[in-house]
């Protein structure tokens, strides 16, 4: 499943893809202040906590 999400401000796409790494995330990439990768379906919710708690998106 491909995801989006609007960051919060300018990060380091290489700490997100490390971050991403235990939910499955692949892909990832920044286009146009917008945080997009793909994730099985049932690590989606957990990866979109752990991204918003890490402070990376909105």
């Amino acid at each position: 499943m491909k995801v989006n999400y609007p960051l919060k401000s300018t990060v380091e796409l290489k700490e997100i893809k490390e971050a991403l790494k235990p939910y499955g995330g692949r892909c990832a990439k920044i286009v146009e202040g917008t945080l997009e990768f793909q994730i099985k379906e049932e690590y989606q919710s957990n990866a979109y906590e752990f991204l918003k708690d890490k402070g990376f998106i909105d």
